[in-house]
């Protein structure tokens, strides 16, 4: 029977503490980060398995975090998820995935599903933000990371999160820059913070260059689908040629789009260029090439995963709650938008 690897023989290997090995798989702060890195490979490398109850019983922890999503199958979250997914395991952590279907019941039943467990942390989505899950959060004693949302002003609560305004800004402004001034754009129901910041930064970005806005050319979709997508598109179609260019909330409805101007052989970019959020795998295809904004999901999970450990490992001292992470989105150009050669 092969022998199990303890953390005494990593700390033998590497000519260290068995206290630093285990300060450093535990993230502490005051262990440098060359350090951990090598305790990390060297428990990869002996394939180094800690006794999870023994730990649980010496750090009275369960080892286990909740993250609460809206949409499994929504590639966005997807991709988020295992970002966040993997520097907790790296850490140790057994990751308890909550997919709540953007129903506030379900969201408010995870997160006492978490107490009742006795999960270390919470890392949430919440598309429901009300005063029940407020008054819920400010009574729990378990640290809490919003993740692509922002939390009420009430909670102290860190967030990782991207900026949609200024990233919404940049998009129209990449459109103005190839010459359109008939700019259209696909949305949800402008209801949660997300949806106001992106449409506000369209709206915002067309005033800065005196720019009309036309109601005609909006349409704010019930889903965010690719179906919602072509839906939208097949109300803006009557538009084209006064309308050059449409920025879409996400990728999705911009391939929605994508589609029906497809079935009313309308071209793109040449007739109408195309601007969709995101950058999901499924808009770099060879079919499809959607010029978008490129959100640092995987990364975005990390820092979410990184947070909340800060906030675990220093659950019983007075350091104040970890600074929230607003990332920018990047301009990624592919072939949907093009030079306004006409006006």
């Amino acid at each position: 029977m092969k022998t199990l690897v303890t953390i005494k023989d990593i700390a033998k290997q590497l000519g260290i503490s068995v206290s630093t090995v285990s300060r450093a798989l535990n993230d502490h702060s005051d262990i440098k980060k060359e350090t951990k890195l090598k305790v990390l490979e060297t428990v990869k490398e002996l394939n180094y398995r800690p006794n999870s109850v023994a730990r649980s019983l010496i750090h009275q922890r369960t080892y286990t975090v909740g993250l609460m999503i809206p949409d499994i199958t929504d590639p966005f979250f997807s991709t988020i998820s295992v970002g966040a997914q993997e520097l907790l395991s790296e850490q140790g952590y057994q990751v308890i995935i909550g997919n709540t279907l953007r129903d506030s019941a379900k969201e408010k039943r995870f997160i006492e599903s978490a107490l009742e467990r006795k999960m270390d942390g919470l890392i949430i989505t919440p598309d429901h933000v009300d005063e029940e899950l407020v008054e819920m959060l400010s009574n729990i004693n378990i640290p809490v990371v919003f993740l692509r949302r922002r939390p009420s002003k009430l909670l102290k609560v860190p967030f990782v999160d991207v900026d949609h305004y200024k990233g919404a800004c940049e998009a129209v402004e990449h459109l103005i820059s190839l010459g359109h001034k008939g700019i259209g754009y696909i949305g949800i129901p402008i209801e949660s913070p997300i949806a106001i910041d992106r449409f506000q930064g369209y709206k915002d970005t067309l005033k800065k260059h005196d720019i009309p806005y036309v109601s005609d050319f909006i349409q704010l979709s019930g889903g965010r689908t690719i179906q919602s997508g072509r839906i939208a598109m097949d109300q803006l179609i009557s538009h084209i040629p006064e309308m050059t260019a449409i920025f879409a909330y996400n990728d999705l409805l911009a391939i929605g789009a994508l589609e029906s101007l497809a079935q009313h052989n309308i071209g793109v970019p040449d007739t109408i260029s195309i601007m969709g959020f995101d950058d999901l795998e499924i808009s770099n295809l060879y079919w499809i090439q959607l010029s978008t904004m490129s959100q640092p999901r995987n990364q975005m999970g990390r820092h979410a995963a990184e947070t909340l450990l800060k906030m675990i490992n220093h659950a019983n001292t007075d350091d104040e709650i970890p600074d929230s992470i607003l990332l920018d989105s990047v301009l990624i150009n592919r072939n949907t938008c093009k030079k306004l050669t006409y006006q």
